[in-house]
Protein backbone atom coordinates (compact mmCIF):
# COMPACT_ATOMS: atom_id res chain seq x y z
CA UNK A 1 0.00 0.00 0.00
CA UNK A 2 1.60 3.43 -0.90
CA UNK A 3 0.34 6.02 1.61
CA UNK A 4 0.86 9.83 1.62
CA UNK A 5 1.30 11.20 4.30
CA UNK A 6 0.67 15.36 4.89
CA UNK A 7 1.58 17.10 8.02
CA UNK A 8 1.68 21.23 7.81
CA UNK A 9 2.89 21.19 11.55
CA UNK A 10 4.96 18.30 12.05
CA UNK A 11 6.20 19.14 15.74
CA UNK A 12 5.29 17.24 19.48
CA UNK A 13 3.02 15.31 19.75
CA UNK A 14 1.76 15.49 16.03
CA UNK A 15 5.60 14.78 14.87
CA UNK A 16 5.64 11.71 17.64
CA UNK A 17 2.50 10.07 16.14
CA UNK A 18 3.65 10.10 12.40
CA UNK A 19 6.51 9.02 13.52
CA UNK A 20 4.94 5.95 15.04
CA UNK A 21 2.58 5.78 12.41
CA UNK A 22 5.01 5.40 9.66
CA UNK A 23 7.04 2.79 11.44
CA UNK A 24 4.78 0.62 12.76
CA UNK A 25 2.23 0.27 9.89
CA UNK A 26 4.05 -1.70 6.59
CA UNK A 27 3.38 0.34 3.68
CA UNK A 28 5.41 2.57 0.58
CA UNK A 29 4.71 6.16 2.91
CA UNK A 30 5.72 9.61 1.36
CA UNK A 31 5.45 12.63 4.30
CA UNK A 32 5.16 15.71 3.35
CA UNK A 33 5.46 18.39 6.56
CA UNK A 34 6.01 21.59 7.54
CA UNK A 35 7.70 22.57 10.41
CA UNK A 36 5.40 22.79 14.03
CA UNK A 37 5.08 26.85 14.31
CA UNK A 38 2.62 29.79 12.56
CA UNK A 39 -0.18 27.46 12.99
CA UNK A 40 -2.70 30.21 11.91
CA UNK A 41 -0.52 30.56 8.89
CA UNK A 42 -0.10 26.41 8.32
CA UNK A 43 -3.93 26.10 8.14
CA UNK A 44 -4.65 29.47 5.95
CA UNK A 45 -1.11 28.43 3.58
CA UNK A 46 -0.20 24.95 3.82
CA UNK A 47 -2.70 23.81 0.94
CA UNK A 48 -1.43 26.30 -1.14
CA UNK A 49 2.39 25.28 -0.64
CA UNK A 50 2.04 21.88 -1.06
CA UNK A 51 0.52 22.21 -4.31
CA UNK A 52 3.35 24.02 -5.68
CA UNK A 53 6.29 23.07 -3.84
CA UNK A 54 5.21 19.39 -3.89
CA UNK A 55 3.41 18.92 -7.32
CA UNK A 56 5.88 15.72 -8.16
CA UNK A 57 4.99 14.03 -5.12
CA UNK A 58 1.01 14.92 -4.85
CA UNK A 59 0.50 13.65 -8.46
CA UNK A 60 2.67 10.48 -8.43
CA UNK A 61 0.38 7.34 -7.46
CA UNK A 62 -1.13 6.91 -4.11
CA UNK A 63 -3.77 4.37 -2.47
CA UNK A 64 -4.16 6.32 0.48
CA UNK A 65 -4.03 10.07 1.54
CA UNK A 66 -3.59 10.80 5.45
CA UNK A 67 -3.85 14.19 6.45
CA UNK A 68 -4.00 16.20 10.10
CA UNK A 69 -6.90 18.42 10.57
CA UNK A 70 -4.38 21.63 10.26
CA UNK A 71 -3.93 20.63 6.50
CA UNK A 72 -7.31 22.59 4.66
CA UNK A 73 -7.74 19.32 3.00
CA UNK A 74 -10.50 20.80 0.44
CA UNK A 75 -8.05 23.38 -1.02
CA UNK A 76 -5.55 20.82 -1.52
CA UNK A 77 -8.02 18.47 -3.58
CA UNK A 78 -9.16 21.74 -5.24
CA UNK A 79 -5.98 22.14 -6.58
CA UNK A 80 -4.42 18.63 -7.09
CA UNK A 81 -7.62 17.04 -8.45
CA UNK A 82 -5.85 13.54 -8.74
CA UNK A 83 -6.03 13.20 -4.90
CA UNK A 84 -10.22 13.48 -5.06
CA UNK A 85 -9.58 9.74 -6.85
CA UNK A 86 -8.43 7.75 -3.96
CA UNK A 87 -9.32 8.08 -0.52
CA UNK A 88 -8.28 10.17 2.35
CA UNK A 89 -7.97 9.77 5.77
CA UNK A 90 -8.44 13.24 8.07
CA UNK A 91 -7.25 12.86 11.57
CA UNK A 92 -7.89 15.28 14.43
CA UNK A 93 -5.73 15.52 16.63
CA UNK A 94 -7.59 18.79 18.01
CA UNK A 95 -10.26 20.50 16.54
CA UNK A 96 -10.29 24.58 16.58
CA UNK A 97 -13.81 25.16 17.04
CA UNK A 98 -13.50 23.60 20.75
CA UNK A 99 -10.25 25.00 21.23
CA UNK A 100 -9.94 27.11 24.29
CA UNK A 101 -9.75 31.26 23.79
CA UNK A 102 -7.04 33.35 25.67
CA UNK A 103 -8.40 34.52 29.06
CA UNK A 104 -6.87 37.74 27.87
CA UNK A 105 -9.00 37.65 24.81
CA UNK A 106 -12.27 39.88 25.15
CA UNK A 107 -13.42 39.38 21.49
CA UNK A 108 -15.54 36.63 19.72
CA UNK A 109 -13.64 33.23 18.77
CA UNK A 110 -12.28 33.44 15.48
CA UNK A 111 -14.36 30.44 13.66
CA UNK A 112 -12.35 30.63 10.17
CA UNK A 113 -10.53 28.14 11.85
CA UNK A 114 -12.81 25.71 12.43
CA UNK A 115 -14.76 26.17 9.46
CA UNK A 116 -11.74 25.69 7.66
CA UNK A 117 -11.69 22.17 9.57
CA UNK A 118 -15.12 21.53 9.21
CA UNK A 119 -15.17 22.18 5.46
CA UNK A 120 -12.59 19.69 5.22
CA UNK A 121 -14.62 17.09 6.32
CA UNK A 122 -16.42 17.33 3.20
CA UNK A 123 -13.43 16.46 1.13
CA UNK A 124 -12.40 13.28 3.66
CA UNK A 125 -14.07 9.83 2.92
CA UNK A 126 -13.20 8.82 6.54
CA UNK A 127 -12.48 11.37 9.65
CA UNK A 128 -10.76 10.15 12.63
CA UNK A 129 -10.65 11.73 16.09
CA UNK A 130 -8.09 11.09 18.77
CA UNK A 131 -11.04 10.93 21.59
CA UNK A 132 -14.93 10.82 21.82
CA UNK A 133 -14.87 14.30 23.52
CA UNK A 134 -12.77 15.79 20.47
CA UNK A 135 -15.44 14.22 18.14
CA UNK A 136 -18.32 15.30 20.43
CA UNK A 137 -16.96 18.84 20.85
CA UNK A 138 -16.30 19.46 17.43
CA UNK A 139 -19.92 18.55 16.04
CA UNK A 140 -21.26 19.94 18.95
CA UNK A 141 -19.77 23.40 18.00
CA UNK A 142 -20.21 22.50 14.46
CA UNK A 143 -23.74 22.60 14.87
CA UNK A 144 -23.89 25.73 16.69
CA UNK A 145 -21.91 27.38 13.92
CA UNK A 146 -23.84 26.26 11.12
CA UNK A 147 -27.28 27.40 13.12
CA UNK A 148 -25.80 30.99 13.25
CA UNK A 149 -25.24 31.07 9.56
CA UNK A 150 -27.53 33.26 7.79
CA UNK A 151 -28.64 31.24 5.02
CA UNK A 152 -27.70 28.98 2.14
CA UNK A 153 -26.18 26.44 4.59
CA UNK A 154 -26.32 22.59 3.30
CA UNK A 155 -28.44 20.24 5.20
CA UNK A 156 -27.24 17.02 6.71
CA UNK A 157 -23.83 18.51 7.59
CA UNK A 158 -23.09 17.38 10.93
CA UNK A 159 -25.02 14.05 10.66
CA UNK A 160 -23.10 13.58 7.50
CA UNK A 161 -19.57 13.86 9.09
CA UNK A 162 -20.28 11.78 12.37
CA UNK A 163 -21.56 8.82 9.94
CA UNK A 164 -17.97 9.15 8.69
CA UNK A 165 -16.17 9.33 11.71
CA UNK A 166 -14.65 7.58 14.23
CA UNK A 167 -12.46 7.29 17.52
CA UNK A 168 -8.63 5.81 16.88
CA UNK A 169 -6.17 7.61 20.10
CA UNK A 170 -2.53 8.38 19.72
CA UNK A 171 -0.39 5.73 19.53
CA UNK A 172 2.61 5.81 21.90
CA UNK A 173 5.95 4.33 21.32
CA UNK A 174 6.79 3.58 24.99
CA UNK A 175 9.00 0.55 26.41
CA UNK A 176 6.46 -2.85 27.44
CA UNK A 177 8.21 -2.79 30.11
CA UNK A 178 9.49 0.51 32.09
CA UNK A 179 10.80 -0.50 35.14
CA UNK A 180 11.18 1.20 38.18
CA UNK A 181 7.48 1.06 39.28
CA UNK A 182 7.58 0.37 42.49
CA UNK A 183 7.48 2.60 45.68
CA UNK A 184 10.77 4.08 46.02
CA UNK A 185 12.08 3.88 49.88
CA UNK A 186 14.27 6.42 52.15
CA UNK A 187 14.04 9.45 53.71
CA UNK A 188 10.71 11.00 52.71
CA UNK A 189 11.09 14.39 54.64
CA UNK A 190 11.37 16.41 51.90
CA UNK A 191 8.21 15.42 50.07
CA UNK A 192 7.21 13.46 47.37
CA UNK A 193 8.01 14.85 43.60
CA UNK A 194 5.36 16.75 41.53
CA UNK A 195 6.16 16.87 37.78
CA UNK A 196 4.49 19.22 35.54
CA UNK A 197 5.54 18.13 31.72
CA UNK A 198 3.02 19.80 29.49
CA UNK A 199 3.82 22.58 27.33
CA UNK A 200 4.35 26.09 28.62
CA UNK A 201 1.41 27.54 27.45
CA UNK A 202 -2.23 29.13 28.67
CA UNK A 203 -3.74 26.27 27.58
CA UNK A 204 -2.38 23.49 29.73
CA UNK A 205 -3.63 26.32 32.22
CA UNK A 206 -0.14 27.00 34.48
CA UNK A 207 -1.63 29.33 36.65
CA UNK A 208 -3.96 26.64 38.07
CA UNK A 209 -0.83 24.59 38.61
CA UNK A 210 0.91 27.19 40.48
CA UNK A 211 -1.69 28.34 42.63
CA UNK A 212 -2.02 25.48 43.96
CA UNK A 213 1.55 24.68 44.84
CA UNK A 214 1.87 27.82 46.24
CA UNK A 215 -1.27 27.00 48.67
CA UNK A 216 1.20 23.67 49.73
CA UNK A 217 4.04 26.10 50.18
CA UNK A 218 2.26 28.62 52.15
CA UNK A 219 0.68 25.39 54.15
CA UNK A 220 3.97 23.65 54.99
CA UNK A 221 3.45 20.57 52.72
CA UNK A 222 6.84 19.07 51.97
CA UNK A 223 7.14 18.79 48.20
CA UNK A 224 9.75 18.21 45.11
CA UNK A 225 8.96 19.73 41.79
CA UNK A 226 10.10 18.67 38.65
CA UNK A 227 8.80 20.89 34.97
CA UNK A 228 10.34 19.70 32.09
CA UNK A 229 7.06 20.28 29.47
CA UNK A 230 8.11 22.07 26.62
CA UNK A 231 8.41 25.49 25.99
CA UNK A 232 8.21 27.58 22.72
CA UNK A 233 9.71 31.01 21.95
CA UNK A 234 7.17 33.05 24.23
CA UNK A 235 6.16 31.53 27.69
CA UNK A 236 3.24 32.08 30.37
CA UNK A 237 5.08 35.03 32.24
CA UNK A 238 3.96 32.90 35.32
CA UNK A 239 6.57 30.09 34.83
CA UNK A 240 9.20 32.46 35.50
CA UNK A 241 7.56 34.03 38.57
CA UNK A 242 6.65 30.45 40.00
CA UNK A 243 10.16 29.25 39.35
CA UNK A 244 11.61 32.42 41.73
CA UNK A 245 8.79 31.33 44.24
CA UNK A 246 9.12 28.23 44.67
CA UNK A 247 13.08 27.50 44.13
CA UNK A 248 13.30 25.79 47.25
CA UNK A 249 11.33 23.13 46.06
CA UNK A 250 12.89 22.59 42.42
CA UNK A 251 14.54 19.54 41.38
CA UNK A 252 14.58 20.15 37.98
CA UNK A 253 13.43 23.25 35.85
CA UNK A 254 13.12 23.11 32.00
CA UNK A 255 12.63 21.20 28.41
CA UNK A 256 14.16 17.78 28.50
CA UNK A 257 14.85 17.67 24.82
CA UNK A 258 16.39 14.53 25.18
CA UNK A 259 13.94 11.05 25.33
CA UNK A 260 15.93 9.09 26.98
CA UNK A 261 16.35 12.40 30.20
CA UNK A 262 12.68 13.02 29.90
CA UNK A 263 11.49 9.14 31.23
CA UNK A 264 14.35 9.21 33.54
CA UNK A 265 12.71 12.19 35.11
CA UNK A 266 9.46 10.57 34.90
CA UNK A 267 10.54 7.57 36.58
CA UNK A 268 11.83 9.91 39.55
CA UNK A 269 8.24 11.75 39.75
CA UNK A 270 5.17 10.85 42.69
CA UNK A 271 2.83 12.62 41.26
CA UNK A 272 2.11 13.68 37.65
CA UNK A 273 -0.42 16.88 37.13
CA UNK A 274 -3.18 18.69 34.96
CA UNK A 275 -4.33 21.79 35.12
CA UNK A 276 -5.21 21.50 31.64
CA UNK A 277 -8.23 23.46 30.02
CA UNK A 278 -7.71 22.06 26.75
CA UNK A 279 -7.14 18.00 26.39
CA UNK A 280 -8.36 16.32 23.67
CA UNK A 281 -5.98 13.67 24.22
CA UNK A 282 -3.45 13.52 27.04
CA UNK A 283 -0.18 12.19 25.80
CA UNK A 284 1.69 13.83 28.63
CA UNK A 285 -0.11 12.11 31.31
CA UNK A 286 -0.01 8.57 29.99
CA UNK A 287 3.67 8.64 29.59
CA UNK A 288 3.86 9.81 33.48
CA UNK A 289 1.47 7.28 33.91
CA UNK A 290 3.37 4.65 32.21
CA UNK A 291 6.07 5.43 34.18
CA UNK A 292 4.85 5.22 37.31
CA UNK A 293 3.38 8.36 38.56
CA UNK A 294 0.23 8.95 40.31
CA UNK A 295 -1.61 10.77 38.00
CA UNK A 296 -3.99 13.66 39.09
CA UNK A 297 -6.00 15.15 36.22
CA UNK A 298 -9.49 16.98 36.02
CA UNK A 299 -12.64 16.05 35.80
CA UNK A 300 -13.35 17.31 32.43
CA UNK A 301 -11.55 17.03 28.14
CA UNK A 302 -10.33 13.84 27.67
CA UNK A 303 -9.40 12.55 30.70
CA UNK A 304 -12.72 11.29 32.01
CA UNK A 305 -12.28 8.72 29.05
CA UNK A 306 -8.64 7.82 30.14
CA UNK A 307 -8.28 8.18 33.67
CA UNK A 308 -10.92 6.37 36.56
CA UNK A 309 -12.63 8.51 38.67
CA UNK A 310 -10.55 7.84 41.51
CA UNK A 311 -7.20 9.85 39.80
CA UNK A 312 -9.31 12.64 38.50
CA UNK A 313 -10.41 16.09 40.82
CA UNK A 314 -13.53 18.04 40.62
CA UNK A 315 -12.68 21.62 40.75
CA UNK A 316 -9.19 23.72 40.40
CA UNK A 317 -10.44 24.93 43.74
CA UNK A 318 -9.59 21.28 45.46
CA UNK A 319 -6.33 20.48 43.26
CA UNK A 320 -4.61 21.73 46.69
CA UNK A 321 -6.45 19.72 48.71
CA UNK A 322 -6.20 16.78 47.05
CA UNK A 323 -2.36 17.60 46.50
CA UNK A 324 -1.89 18.11 50.42
CA UNK A 325 -4.03 14.70 50.94
CA UNK A 326 -1.21 12.81 48.75
CA UNK A 327 1.78 14.53 50.16
CA UNK A 328 1.37 14.43 54.09
CA UNK A 329 0.04 10.97 53.71
CA UNK A 330 3.14 9.67 51.47
CA UNK A 331 5.43 11.61 54.12
CA UNK A 332 3.88 9.75 56.75
CA UNK A 333 3.94 6.02 54.91
CA UNK A 334 0.33 6.36 54.58
CA UNK A 335 0.07 6.84 50.64
CA UNK A 336 1.24 4.43 47.85
CA UNK A 337 1.77 6.92 44.81
CA UNK A 338 4.38 5.19 42.51
CA UNK A 339 2.73 1.92 41.33
CA UNK A 340 2.10 -0.33 38.25
CA UNK A 341 -0.57 1.63 36.33
CA UNK A 342 0.18 -0.09 32.46
CA UNK A 343 -3.44 -1.23 32.92
CA UNK A 344 -4.34 2.62 31.94
CA UNK A 345 -1.77 3.23 29.17
CA UNK A 346 -1.74 -0.30 27.72
CA UNK A 347 -4.47 0.08 25.10
CA UNK A 348 -3.03 3.31 23.89
CA UNK A 349 0.53 1.62 23.12
CA UNK A 350 2.05 1.39 19.81
CA UNK A 351 1.40 -2.56 19.72
CA UNK A 352 -2.05 -1.75 21.02
CA UNK A 353 -3.04 0.58 18.14
CA UNK A 354 -1.22 0.23 15.93
CA UNK A 355 -3.18 -2.79 13.90
CA UNK A 356 -5.97 -0.76 14.52
CA UNK A 357 -4.55 1.55 12.04
CA UNK A 358 -3.83 -0.95 9.73
CA UNK A 359 -7.06 -2.42 8.98
CA UNK A 360 -8.32 1.18 9.00
CA UNK A 361 -6.20 2.15 5.97
CA UNK A 362 -7.32 -1.67 4.39
CA UNK A 363 -10.54 -1.13 5.13
CA UNK A 364 -10.81 2.50 3.63
CA UNK A 365 -8.52 1.84 0.33
CA UNK A 366 -10.79 -1.77 -0.04
CA UNK A 367 -14.02 -0.59 0.25
CA UNK A 368 -13.72 3.37 0.18
CA UNK A 369 -15.05 4.12 3.34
Amino acid sequence: MRILYIEPFHGGSHQSFGDALMSGVDAEWTALTLPSRHWKWRMRGSAAWFAMEHAAALAAEHDLVFASSYLPLAELVGLCPALGRIPRVLYFHENQLAYPVRDAWSGERDTHFGFTQLVSTLSATRCVFNSRFNLESFLGAAETLLGRLPDAVPGGWVEGVRAKSEVLGVPLDLPEDPGGLEERGGDRSQGPTIVWNHRWEFDKNPDGFFEALGRLKARGVPFRLVVCGERFRKAPATFAQARERLKDHIDHWGYAADRSRYEGLLSSADIAVSTAHHEFFGVAMLEACHFGARPLVPDRLAYREIFPDALRYGSDEALADELERLCRGWVEGREVLRADRRAITRPHLTGSLLPRYAALFQRVVGAGV
